[in-house]
This record gives structure tokens, sequence and C-alpha cells, in this order.
């Protein structure tokens, strides 16, 4: 038997295996998981996280690593929560979430190019200078009498259907495109196999990186908006636990990067979402409490898929 066909046989034992398991634990809850409005969620739940684990695709190929994405989304799901509550609207959620993005991540990235710190050693305290900006900013509404940013009812329907479903197809074709079409993919992917290698190959390395905190910019503004768009106001958070936030767009990554030899990594991230996602439903409703439970096992998830996503890795994982 060829590994092409051994391949296709192992897509299909595992698709059907979590077919399986969809339909054992409905039946054991009583038919509550497959229902329309459940399902309708777990769509609009697992495409949120998609936009930041498609901006750490490119994050992870330039053989870095940002953990500071949970506080950018925070800083600039507050400034799309201010600018939209403005006489400038929906314009003002879209742009002013992907304007501080796109900034800071160009920052962020500025700074993994032109200093020799590690990449998430100098993220990591990226994270702690981002979270005293929020702290500060909640700290001076709450003085002035006011609260952080929040979005009307009317203000949110970026985050309902069919509105996100067309901000999921237009990110879900600008992600496709640019990491697979474009010479920037090319040279982002080259990047990853070393910087010394990549300049010998001709290419500018500094405007690569920074063309990539442009584009890891505008996918972690989308989840800024969708975010601030979904829960209305999206509180600061201190002591790194903003770093909580990218957890399970990690998850997603590692699980597309064990399927990459089957499909390609931007189609396999929403699909994998889907999959890390109705774990978490399972969890709610099997009435496994949310917060430490749940995040220990989203935790296991993370170093699973890691483990698997590495295994045939020979180079030590930076």
């Amino acid at each position: 038997m060829t590994d092409n066909k051994k391949g296709h046989i192992q897509t299909i034992v595992i698709t059907a295996a979590i077919i399986a398991v969809c339909i054992i634990f409905n039946y054991a809850v009583s038919g509550k998981f497959l229902t329309g409005n459940n399902i309708k969620t777990l769509i609009s739940h697992a495409i949120i996280p998609c936009f930041m684990a498609w901006a750490l695709c490119f994050v992870f190929a330039c053989d870095f690593t940002d953990m500071s994405l949970g506080a950018v989304v925070i800083l600039a799901a507050n400034m799309s929560g201010f600018l939209g509550e403005t006489k400038l609207g929906y314009f003002g959620i879209i742009i002013g979430a992907v304007g501080v993005s796109m900034a800071l991540m160009v920052f962020n990235f500025f700074l993994f190019a032109k200093s020799k710190i590690p990449s998430w050693v100098a993220s990591i305290g990226m994270v702690m200078v981002y979270e005293a900006i929020a702290i500060f900013y909640s700290n001076h509404q709450l003085t002035s009498g006011k609260t952080i940013a929040q979005l009307s009812e009317p203000m949110r329907g970026l985050a309902k259907a069919p509105a996100i479903y067309v901000v999921f197809g237009i990110g879900f074709a600008l992600a496709y495109l640019i990491y697979n079409r474009t010479t920037i993919g090319l040279k982002v992917r080259a990047l990853g196999s070393g910087q010394k290698i990549a300049e010998a190959m001709g290419i500018d390395t500094v405007k690569t990186i920074i063309t990539v905190g442009i584009i890891c910019g505008i996918f972690v503004g989308c989840s800024a908006f969708l975010n601030e768009s979904y829960s209305a106001r999206i509180s600061v958070k201190t002591g790194l636990t903003s770093m909580t936030m990218i957890f399970q767009p990690i998850a997603s990554v590692m699980l597309a990067q064990v399927l990459k030899a089957k499909i390609n990594i931007i189609i396999g991230i929403p699909i994998c979402a889907l999959l890390v996602y109705g774990i978490f439903n399972m969890l709610t409703i099997a009435g496994v409490p949310s917060g430490t439970l749940q995040e220990a096992v989203l935790g296991l998830i993370v170093i699973a898929f890691g483990i698997l996503a590495q295994r045939k890795q020979k180079k030590v994982v930076k």
C-alpha cells in the first residue's frame, strides 16, 4: 500500500471517529449537542480565534514566537469600541482595531528584527507593557467617572450572521493568497529556515519581517473587533493573564501543523479551530465548570498537539 493511500485511509478513519464521537455524545446528552442553534454557535465561536491563529501561522513561519497577541487584542478592541461609539460607527470599529493592531505588531516585529533578544522573551516584555497601558487607560476612565469602551447593541453586528461569515470569507481568502500565492509568502517561509539562509538567497530580511508585522496586524485587528463586537466590552488583564487569549489559537495552529501534510495549513486552521471549540462546547454541555478545569484541558490539548506537530522535527524548536 502506498503512503498516499495510507494517508487517505487515516484521514477517513479520523473523520469517521470524530463523527462517531459527536453522535455518541449527542445521544448521551439527549440531543443537546447537534442542534441547529448549537452548531451555529460552534461555527461563530470558532471563527473568532481563526484570525489570531492565521496571524500566529505567519509568526511561526518566520521562526518567531509572539506571546503579546492577546494584549494587543485588548488594546485594539478598546480603541475599536471607543471609535465605534463615536460618529465613525462601523468604520471606526474596524479601523480602530486594525490600525492599533498594525502599529503594535509592526513595533513588535521591528524589535524582533533589530534586537538580539529572543522573540519569546521580547514579546513577554511587551505583554507587560501593553497590559500596563491598558490598566492606565482603565484607571483613567474610572477616575473620570467613565467606563471602558463598550459597544451598544446596534453596533455589534459584525459578530453576528451574516456579517461574521463575510468577514471570515474575506480573512480566509486574504490569508490563503498571501501565504500560498505571493512573493511575501515565499519569503516568510524562507525566513523560517534562518535569517542567514534567507539573506544568502537575496531576501531583505528586515523588510520582510516588518511586512509580516503589517500582515499579522491586519488579522489580529480583525480578531480584536470581532471580540469587541461579540462581548461588547473587553476587560483589561494584568499579570500576563492576557496570554491565555492565545492558547486556543495556538492549539488550532498546532493541530493544523499536524495535518499540513494532507491539508494546507491556512485551510486546516478553521477546521481545527472548530474541533478545539467543539471540545470545549462538549465540556460545557457535560457540566464541566468553565475556568480552571476547562483551561487545564486546553493546556493539555496545546501540549498534545505541540508534541504531534514537532515529532518529526530534527532541530531544536525555538
